[in-house]
């Protein structure tokens, strides 16, 4: 059990490691999904050869270790610190600020099901279980552990329960995708396939059953994800995610490129993270312990 003074101590220290998430009510009255260029249907050839390939790609990172430089920033807070992060599917990570001489100035890490949390001016680590708002009670994030690993792994798949509905080809020629509940009555009536889906673009767009789409995917001419919006049921934006500065990964399996800049933006609450990586190394699995805070005599954390 997390003493109440600490958990106020940990929820301000967390809320500027990790202040990247968002609120449910937006401050903005006009952000409705942003459309441009021609629709095509989800059959197209290049559309489903761009999602195949980023699908195979995505599957294939579970976890990665590396350093980035840190920059938050929002209308009462900015820090901008180097950071070792380690992060692996579906819900483990583990953030090291570092100070000025090397030493970590504050620890979060995450196994799954517990987590534990080090400051260096209480040299004290305070644990608990993860629930699926841990970070929303300790920092306002509206943000799961699982949800935050996708993201720093720039491999995020559409959330559970929401089917691809349309792909269409902007101006600028990026192809972007948009998946939601799937809706019987629009199937029905929008002549989806059997296995319900797809949806006819041309129809999907005349109904307007864009105030349904729960998120969008878009990809550049390259192939390469660009950003990521979701949006809540009256279609404002909830967070928007970017990934540029692509760069190759000697050793990837699939010969792919990393995004060595990722923005994670929450317009709610005015917040932006922006990860730097300087370093970036893929693997299979991580080992256990360097989710486990434990600290000994003449010890430091990790150890």
């Amino acid at each position: 059990m997390i003493p109440a003074a600490g958990l106020l101590r940990m929820a301000g220290l967390l809320w500027l490691l990790f202040a990247v998430g968002c609120q449910t009510t937006s401050l903005e009255a006009n952000l409705e999904v942003p459309i441009h260029g021609s629709w095509r249907l989800n059959q197209d050839a290049r559309a489903e050869l761009v999602w195949r390939q980023y699908l195979e790609r995505a599957s294939s990172r579970t976890a990665l270790h590396g350093s980035a430089r840190v920059t938050l920033e929002g209308t009462d807070f900015k820090l901008n610190r180097p950071q070792r992060i380690l992060v692996e599917r579906p819900a483990r990570l583990r953030f090291e600020i570092i100070g000025l001489f090397d030493q970590v100035l504050a620890m979060l890490a995450v196994d799954g099901s517990t987590f534990g949390f080090y400051d260096i001016e209480t040299a004290e680590v305070s644990r608990g279980h993860v629930t699926p708002s841990l970070l929303w009670d300790l920092a306002r994030i509206d943000l799961g552990v699982p949800a935050l690993v996708d993201f720093l792994l720039a491999a995020p798949t559409p959330s559970p329960g929401l089917a691809r509905i349309a792909s269409w080809l902007e101006s600028d020629d990026q192809i972007a995708f948009a998946f939601a509940k799937p809706d019987q009555e629009l199937a029905a009536g929008c002549g989806a396939s059997s296995d319900r889906r797809f949806f006819d673009s041309e129809c999907f767009l005349a109904v307007e059953a864009l105030k349904n789409v729960g998120e969008i995917f878009t990809f550049d001419s390259a192939g390469h994800l660009n950003e990521l919006r979701s949006l809540d049921s009256e279609g404002r934006l909830r967070f928007h995610v970017s990934f540029a500065n692509y760069q190759s990964m000697p050793g990837d399996a699939f010969g792919s490129e990393f995004p060595y800049r990722i923005t994670i933006r929450s317009p709610a609450i005015g917040s932006e993270a922006h990860f730097v990586w300087k370093r970036v190394l893929f693997a299979e699995t991580l080992a256990d312990r360097f989710f486990e805070i434990r600290l000994g005599q003449g010890s430091t954390p990790g150890d």
